[in-house]
């Protein structure tokens, strides 16, 4: 069983009033992991922390406007919208999935040019060694020049990104500077 169905079934189980000894054997994990749960601890998803509630009063006109962001799938929920918006405002970064996709196999690519720049150290190291000086050769020049354009490309999508992410939340935050003065985001 999954972390996330063995969680779920835990939840199910307390909420038909289950005790916490019978559900940790039932399912064959430690009593404290069916407290932790019921406390509302170990929510964790991904690399986010679990949620706190946060309560807030709004019009009639400014949930139907929360709906439509809803209804055009900005978000999947109000929830989600909200929070959506809290981490643009926030000037948290909130990714794409295209944008965690391309971040992903940047890392790869990362990690073998380190290893590309360890085998060429690697050479060196030897020369020097047998010769007492490093001679790199124009093969191992050329291949730290395209490891080095490669790096530069990189830094210019991945500032271009923080960039687009900095720009939609100081847009998000003068918006929301604006319905304080009396506008509406609808507007």
């Amino acid at each position: 069983m999954k972390p996330l169905e063995r969680r779920n079934r835990i939840r199910t189980l307390l909420s038909q009033g289950h005790s916490a000894a019978k559900i940790a054997q039932q399912l064959g994990v430690a009593p404290s992991t069916v407290y932790r749960i019921k406390s509302g601890q170990g929510a964790i998803i991904g690399d986010r922390a679990a949620y706190v509630t946060v309560g807030a009063k709004v019009t009639t006109h400014e949930k139907a406007g929360l709906d439509r962001l809803v209804r055009e799938n900005v978000a999947s929920s109000r929830a989600a919208l909200l929070r959506k918006m809290t981490r643009a405002v926030g000037g948290f970064y909130d990714s794409s999935p295209a944008e965690e996709q391309f971040l992903a196999e940047a890392m790869r690519h990362l990690t073998a040019l380190g290893g590309n720049f360890n085998q060429i150290a690697a050479a060196l190291s030897v020369s020097v060694k047998k010769t007492g000086t490093a001679n790199p050769s124009p093969e191992q020049i050329e291949r730290i020049r395209q490891a080095n354009d490669e790096v530069e490309n990189l830094k210019k999508v991945v500032g271009a990104m923080l960039r687009n992410m900095q720009v939609k939340a100081a847009t998000l935050h003068g918006r929301l500077s604006a319905d304080e003065a009396g506008d509406t985001l609808d507007e």
